[in-house]
């Protein structure tokens, strides 16, 4: 007994020290005040300095140089600083906003969540404190969201995690009665990665890993990049759970397909039915996982039967795949139903198939635009996963382990290779795929580190400084990646949007957005949303969305967004029944779309029956609902991504589909020749450049960055840039008199369009594509929708750096 406790100690107090190590890093955002406006005002006074200093150092060498044209170099300098020494940067804002909280009369520290899909799990956790359940109707597997895909609701797949973030909740006040949700839940992936260091030591155990290398990999998979990113403060998603369940499984599969008692073998596989089962409960993926256990039975029992002659134990390894098939169906059918089983597998698989598919459908697929499912390197994920040494290390792990297992195939240790094999190649394969599955790769490279570890650790001379040495370079990697990987979007500034949004919009309301901010409008504004993260299937819907971002006159805006918050896609489907090809269905909603109901009816005449026409009226004309848009700096800076969805050519995708040699010719999806080869469909993609500031005038004239100069009596511009060429611009839109006006240059040679505004009292500009210049987006980002008579200004707020702008405007039916 005593000889037991003693072997365990070592191990609780390497397990304490990870936990704390780990909440460390992962509080980043509380020690950097991530979310204080006092840290856009450090950031300012950082900025402001770098400038000045480099101003001075260019007017000390040039006294004579022109002021414009010294501050666009210092500014030059200034982005190639930021971009080339990005960690002493951040380093500097952090001093700068520690010092600013430290003063007397300072305010408390705020804390929100981090990027979007975290206040949708808000949302619900808030449900529960209110109601004690997530959603008012749950059915089965499923509950239902009245505030996604509006105006119908959405149901969702029923989940585990907003319950955990509330027990996480209710033990903090404990400690503290008065702490908000929010800040309660931003701890949440904290406490689940206790749990997963608690695992991964207990996989090393069963692995027979020594306690120094069991530390060191498992501080590699804390410490890795994408699970920093995906597991620090404010992260309330579920990856972590991506991470702890499939650690659990593997222990569960090297216990159960090892050499044992029939008994112990089949326990192993029972209790691994219950982890999956459990794990359902918290991602739909879980199949994943389900699917790499039963790989690996039949890996195992292959390597039994045939190299092994061991056919007793073949037997037993191909009966695991039963026993976890039954126990996983019997717990789902307690938890749900017995058909929820089939149904929670076939949507593990569609969850993973819509992260890797770049299918060819009529519909634009929203998924190519999301920045975690795009392709990955090698080197991306290496980066991710921990860096080069760290992926070496794991690699020595695997090659020292498969050369054991070949040298000694009878021995366990070749059945746990051939496991973390499988788990290994199958994740490096779909990380390849989205970078949120080096997610996965993390925890068999880990092991494997820890494999590596295990065979110098005991080197006399070497193996612990060398040991000491990559959890010092494991630490510095982690405190410095930390400052660049996490990603906050919701500030001070969206926390006021969604409160106005909240308190002055009628409680029914449709905020009409692109999908990003859906879950911070539901989570904070309590409003419903056409589509957010949750919801990218509505591919449909972010085809009309972005054609009403796009639209060049406020009627057809307007039009097009009373059909889909009155009726969302039931339009184009109804026209669809009548007869009519997709294309042609959304070219005539288009056409209707500024009409008034008798204007529209006359366009129909003809086309459809009468009841027909009277019938599909009152989907695109039949109610005026409460509707708002909102636009945002992010959506102003992704108009390409808005062309690409709006500008989607239907007929195009009809007759590719319709001739198979078209077909047959479409480049490999997800390849930067099908990215293209989508674009050449539509024409291509629009142009636009960056933000181009004000230098100086000039005799009447406003002076721009790329010799751009408008004349401010004429309006006629004239340009000389190597990049933009050189010559006038087709016209300049501009604000006059409280409205929008368009200057066409009788001089114009150019093709594209200038769109003079202000920022905060200065003048800039921007070079782009005439319609994207007359857009909608562009009249309500940039002139605040001046002079529009359906676009009624709610909400004008940015923050204090710039980088966040949020407008909300209220639709006149």
């Amino acid at each position: 007994m005593t000889q037991k406790k003693a072997k365990f100690w070592p191990w609780l107090v390497a397990g304490l020290i990870l936990i704390i190590l780990s909440t460390y890093i992962r509080l980043y955002p509380l020690r950097s005040h991530m979310w204080d406006d006092a840290r856009d005002q450090a950031t300012m006074m950082v900025i402001y300095k770098i400038k000045q200093t480099f101003l001075q150092q260019i007017l000390t060498q040039a006294p004579t140089m022109p002021p414009p044209l010294a501050n666009q170099l210092a500014e030059e300098k200034l982005n190639a600083t930021i971009h080339t020494d990005n960690h002493e940067f951040l380093a500097a804002i952090d001093r700068v906003t520690d010092g600013l909280m430290n003063q007397p009369g300072a305010p408390p520290q705020k804390i929100y969540l981090l990027e979007s899909d975290p206040f949708d799990f808000y949302n619900l956790t808030e449900n529960i404190v209110n109601t004690g359940r997530i959603a008012e109707i749950i059915k089965g597997s499923k509950y239902f969201n009245p505030l996604m895909v509006a105006p119908f609701g959405y149901w969702q797949p029923f989940t585990l995690h907003p319950y955990w973030g509330f027990v996480i909740y209710k033990f903090l006040q404990l400690f503290n009665p008065q702490i908000p949700l929010m800040t309660a839940v931003a701890f949440t992936p904290l406490f689940t990665y206790g749990f997963i260091i608690v695992a991964f030591l207990w996989v090393c155990r069963v692995l027979n890993y020594s306690l120094v290398s069991a530390f060191v990999g498992c501080l590699f998979l804390i410490m890795a990049p994408i699970n920093l990113k995906r597991g620090s403060l404010g992260w309330y998603r579920t990856d972590p759970y991506n991470i702890l369940f499939p650690l659990l499984l593997l222990g569960c599969l090297f216990l159960a397909l090892r050499p044992s008692s029939k008994k112990e073998g089949y326990l192993w596989a029972v209790i691994f039915g219950v982890i999956a089962s459990v794990y359902a409960l918290f991602w739909q993926g879980w199949g994943f996982s389900f699917l790499l256990g039963v790989a690996s039975a039949i890996a195992v029992a292959i390597f039994n039967a045939v190299i092994k002659k061991d056919l007793p134990h073949a037997k037993q390894n191909s009966l695991f795949i039963g026993i976890i098939t039954a126990t996983s169906l019997l717990m789902v059918s307690m938890f749900f139903s017995f058909q929820d089983f089939f149904i929670l597998f076939k949507e593990g698989f569609g969850e993973l198939l819509k992260f890797t598919h770049r299918g060819l459908d009529l519909w634009p697929n929203l998924f190519m635009a999301v920045g975690e499912i795009e392709h990955t390197s090698l080197v991306d994920i290496v980066k991710s996963a921990g860096g080069a040494i760290f992926v070496l290390l794991a690699f020595g792990g695997w090659c020292y382990n498969l050369r054991l297992s070949i040298k000694n195939f009878r021995q366990n240790k070749t059945i746990d290779t051939i496991i973390l094999s499988i788990f290994l190649i199958v994740t490096i394969v779909l990380s390849v795929n989205g970078e949120r599955f080096v997610l996965f790769t993390t925890i068999p490279l880990s092991l494997l580190a820890a494999a590596a570890c295990n065979r110098f650790v005991g080197l006399k001379t070497v193996g612990l400084p060398l040991a000491g040495i990559l959890v010092a370079l494991c630490l510095f990697n982690a405190q410095r990646d930390i400052r660049t990987i996490l990603t906050p979007i919701y500030n001070s500034t969206w926390d006021e949007a969604m409160t106005k949004i909240k308190t002055d919009t009628p409680s029914d309301s449709i905020i009409n957005t692109w999908w990003a901010p859906g879950h911070f409008i539901k989570g904070m504004a309590h409003r419903r949303v056409p589509f957010d993260g949750a919801s990218l299937d509505q591919g449909s819907i972010g085809y009309w969305m972005a054609n009403m971002f796009l639209a060049q006159d406020e009627a057809q805006a307007r039009g097009i967004l009373r059909m889909i918050n009155s009726s969302g896609n039931k339009a184009a489907e109804y026209l669809v029944q009548c007869g009519l090809k997709l294309s042609d269905a959304t070219n005539l909603l288009l056409a209707i779309a500024p009409q008034t109901r008798e204007q529209a009816a006359l366009t129909l005449k003809g086309i459809i029956t009468d009841d027909q026409i009277n019938t599909l009226l009152s989907l695109t004309h039949g109610s005026n609902p409460h509707s708002y848009v909102l636009v945002y700096t992010e959506l102003m800076d992704a108009n390409l991504m808005l062309a690409f969805y709006g500008h989607w050519n239907i007929k195009k995708m009809e007759e590719i589909n319709a001739n198979p040699a078209l077909l047959k010719a479409i480049p490999a999806r997800g390849s930067h020749d099908f990215v293209d080869f989508l674009w050449g469909t539509m024409g291509g993609p629009p142009k636009c450049s960056d933000p181009l500031p004000m230098m100086g005038t000039n005799n009447g004239q406003l002076v721009f960055r790329e010799n751009l100069t408008i004349d401010i009596n004429t309006m006629d511009a004239k340009i000389q840039s190597s990049q933009y060429g050189e010559g006038a611009p087709y016209s300049v839109f501009y604000l006059k008199d409280g409205a929008i006006q368009e200057h066409v240059n009788p001089d114009g040679d150019l093709k594209y369009s200038v769109v003079l505004y202000q920022e905060d009292g200065q003048y800039a500009v921007r070079l782009m594509d005439h319609d994207l210049a007359n857009s909608m987006l562009i009249k309500l980002y940039y002139f605040d929708g001046a002079g529009l008579k359906y676009f009624k200004p709610l909400v004008l707020s940015h923050d204090l750096t710039g980088r966040t702008r949020i407008k909300v405007f209220k639709v006149i039916y």
